[in-house]
């Protein structure tokens, strides 16, 4: 059981990331729909002055409004190519599947694809001799025309809404928040630390993959069931993690109980992918961020603004998961364990700072962001190797800045330095 709903959940978030599907939905539902109403019109003969249309005027009605339809979908599917050839030119080809996502172009989309169907099914059902209309058919094709418009008004300013850098970047964030708080669990009353990842056992075996891809999932349940015959499991690639085909997986302690049943159990509990995704990756919706960042400060875009925008959402995300305990990496089951080690903080500091200061080392607008953002997360985290780790960065942007600027250029640097100083009580030099 555990097994299907495994496969069910990587199922339903690729069904979600699909353009087809949703469309695909509603058309099926609209067109069954309008079969059926047809079918029972014409049974029952209604005849119900809805409309004033004569069979002749009728079909040239629907027949015209089927084909502005047919080219208001292929202006729409368009759009949105140019839309997502522009978003991934501008910002990262990484965003995409995001923008993918997205519920109301899917539906939009749909709704279009359903009142083309609606209205061949109203075309077909009109007869000449002898003259007879389905009138609720033939109402509700009209009213699904005037749906449609309304929809692709809301459909255009989505596209406008979606292709702003502030709207991209906030839906990332909001993404991967929840993503954090799934992983991360709440803080009790011990310290904030980083998630352990301990050695493999010297007497393990490996177990390697037999295809290559991303981590997307792992089935714990899955895995504590074969760790209950009294063996010690550990996943060797955390989330997120690209791996090869015949790379190491896991490793299975002893060596001598590691059958062909459990190595091919232990393979199936890890689902490979080629793409990363924002399921259990709290590292996934960071590193979108980074991307858009330095895509915006690099010389071919130099947009700065865009590039403190980014740092300003990495600091919120890095203030939601500092005071969060870390993930939990050790799952007993029987005599055995099973180890799945968990995001560490530390490294989503790296990930959210390094790269960021590295290559804006010659903005100061992006310094001053960066120490600001450091500030900010420096006085709200208790976490001790977090803060250790902010320590480091804002030590290194103040040295690259300083070397990259004359000192009537660095007071404000200064200021902010000072105030990073204070919130992690280390000089920052």
């Amino acid at each position: 059981m555990e097994r299907y709903r495994f496969l069910f959940r990587q199922l339903a978030y690729d069904v979600g990331a699909s353009m087809l599907v949703i469309p695909a939905l509603l058309t099926g539902a609209l067109g069954v729909t309008a079969l059926a109403l047809e079918t029972v019109e014409r049974r029952l003969a209604l005849d119900i002055p809805l409309l004033a249309l004569e069979p002749g005027a009728a079909q040239t009605t629907i027949a015209t409004l089927a084909g502005s339809m047919m080219t208001v979908v292929s202006v729409v599917y368009s759009v949105l190519l140019v839309a997502l050839s522009l978003a991934s030119t501008q910002f990262s080809t990484r965003i995409l599947a995001g923008m993918i996502r997205d519920r109301v172009s899917q539906g939009v989309l749909g709704i279009f694809l359903g009142t083309f169907v609606w209205q061949l099914v109203a075309l077909q059902s009109i007869h000449l001799d002898p003259p007879w209309v389905p009138p609720l058919t033939v109402t509700i094709a009209l009213g699904l025309a005037v749906v449609s418009l309304a929809a692709l008004v809301l459909f255009i300013a989505r596209v406008i809404r979606n292709l702003q850098a502030n709207h991209i970047v906030d839906r990332i964030a909001r993404e991967c928040e929840h993503v954090v708080d799934d992983v991360f669990p709440p803080r009790g009353d011990d310290v904030p630390c980083d998630a352990e990842r301990p050695e493999p056992p010297a007497d393990a075996t490996i177990v390697r993959a037999t295809a290559s891809g991303y981590v997307q999932l792992v089935s714990i349940p899955s895995v504590r069931v074969v760790a209950a015959a009294g063996l010690h499991v550990q996943l060797l690639r955390p989330m997120g993690a690209f791996v090869p085909e015949g790379a190491a997986l896991w490793s299975v302690a002893p060596a001598a109980a590691c059958t062909p049943a459990i190595e091919e159990a232990l393979r199936a509990a890890v689902d490979l992918g080629p793409i990363r995704t924002a399921q259990e990756d709290a590292e996934w919706g960071l590193r979108q961020i980074v991307d858009i960042g330095l895509k915006a400060i690099s010389p071919a875009v130099n947009d700065p603004s865009t590039g403190c925008l980014c740092i300003d959402h990495l600091s919120r995300l890095l203030l939601r998961a500092g005071n969060r305990a870390a993930p939990p990496s050790r799952f007993p089951s029987g005599s055995g364990e099973a180890v799945v080690p968990g995001p560490r903080y530390t490294d989503l500091v790296d990930l959210a700072f390094e790269q960021m200061r590295q290559y804006g080392k010659s903005d100061m607008a992006i310094c001053l962001r960066l120490l600001r953002a450091i500030g900010d997360v420096a006085e709200g985290i208790e976490h001790p190797a977090g803060r250790a780790r902010l320590h480091k960065h804002a030590c290194a942007v103040v040295r690259a800045a300083r070397a990259a600027f004359p000192d009537e250029d660095v007071s404000e640097l200064s200021r902010r330095a000072a105030r990073v100083e204070r919130a992690l009580g280390r000089a920052v030099a």
